[in-house]
């Protein structure tokens, strides 16, 4: 008889992540919209998987046996290239990245034997767990490793991604002087509460704690603390689920199309593209442009530059001063949730302002003719048929 947690656990906590996951994946975004969609997946696939190895039911459903074992080689690098890309969201996909996947890989391909392979060695298999009481304890020939120590290779593997994890977002906060924003802390927690997590794992892969892994075990729960954070936070911002959340909002100029000053050699403007890219992953990150924590002097010390530089970049990067370069900002979220959300079709103009960070329907009314010479009901107008 499944007690209310374990319903509540195997099948609402499953769903929704699995729901969050198709749609992240599904969704307009950069990669790291797209990770923590696949890391909500491999969530819901983990709890739907450890339901058939519990409880008996891996006897009815031996088809279940082994099928989550590369999955802990899948889920560390996955949720290790989400934090990666919501911090360095217009970086590209590079070699290395690829490279975390190959023990995922390897494992699933030795185990494909296993998976296609008939039915009685699967239940010869469980047999074999049902007789040892335990999921890495038995005696088994289907893997090149024992199970043991297997177990051993998965916590050091996940180990290493998540120390990765906690080691980007400590150097990230560090070498770009971010105050603790909400997504920072997010990224923060999560990184702290992977490496907490690994702890209950180790402690079980060394019997100092003890359960029948066999049955659902709230211990199990302490496994996935991580998890449970990103859950909670898409639960409480479903905002952060939406495509603009992850990108950046205004467009740079091609190179060709920028203007140098006469003074300026090719390495000062090779600075301007750094500058640029901080700029903009301290906008995606933080979006202060919706809080109202926009000045010149705030956000180049946010940034880490001065605020020459900072007025120097958004013009040769962007052809826009600073003012106008935040207004852009405010004004294409704006576009973005009417791309997204019905309700702010049919939301007034004062209301608008506020939410993008305007403070007032003038403010929106004279950004936008400044910047595209026409009214705001006609730009939306036009956007919104796009």
């Amino acid at each position: 008889m499944l007690t209310i947690v374990e319903l509540f656990y195997d099948f609402v906590i499953s769903t929704l992540v699995g729901l969050f996951g198709l749609h992240l994946i599904t969704k307009k975004g950069i990669l790291a919209s797209k990770f923590l969609g696949l890391y909500f997946l491999i969530f819901c696939f983990r709890i739907i998987t450890a339901y058939f190895a519990t409880g008996g039911r891996l006897i009815q459903y031996p088809q279940f046996c082994n099928l989550q074992s590369p999955i802990h080689f899948l889920a560390p690098p996955v949720g290790l290239l989400f934090v990666y890309f919501m911090m360095y969201p217009q970086r590209k996909w590079q070699l290395w990245q690829t490279l975390l996947f190959i023990p995922f890989v390897l494992h699933t391909a030795e185990l494909l034997p296993f998976f296609f392979g008939p039915l009685e060695n699967k239940v010869k298999q469980v047999e074999l767990i049902m007789q040892s009481k335990s999921l890495i304890k038995f005696k088994s020939n289907v893997m090149y490793f024992s199970p043991q120590v297997m177990a051993i290779l998965k916590v050091i593997f996940t180990t290493l991604n998540a120390i990765a994890s906690f080691l980007l977002v400590l150097h990230f906060i560090h070498k770009n002087s971010y105050k603790r924003s909400f997504v920072i802390n997010w990224l923060l927690a999560y990184a702290s509460l992977s490496l907490l997590s690994i702890v209950f794992i180790i402690a079980y892969v060394m019997g100092i704690i003890g359960f029948n892994n066999l049955q659902f075990s709230y211990a199990d729960l302490l496994m996935h603390l991580a998890a449970f954070l990103n859950l909670g936070i898409v639960l409480y911002r479903p905002a952060l689920l939406d495509a603009a959340t992850f990108q950046s909002l205004v467009d740079r100029l091609q190179p060709e199309l920028r203007h140098p000053e006469p003074d300026e050699d090719a390495e000062k403007l090779k600075k301007y593209e750094g500058f640029a890219q901080r700029l903009e992953e301290f906008f995606v990150a933080q979006k202060p442009f919706l809080q109202g924590e926009t000045s010149l002097d705030s956000t180049a010390k946010m940034v880490g530059i001065s605020t020459r530089e900072l007025s120097r970049t958004t013009q040769y990067i962007y052809e826009l001063n600073y003012p106008d370069f935040v207004n852009s900002w405010r004004i294409n979220y704006i576009v973005e949730q009417r791309k997204q959300h019905e309700s702010w079709r049919t939301m007034s103009q004062d209301l608008m302002a506020e939410q993008a960070g305007f403070g007032s329907r003038q403010g929106l009314h004279n950004a936008i003719n400044k910047l595209h010479h026409i009214t705001p009901a006609a730009f939306f107008a036009q956007k919104d048929v796009e």
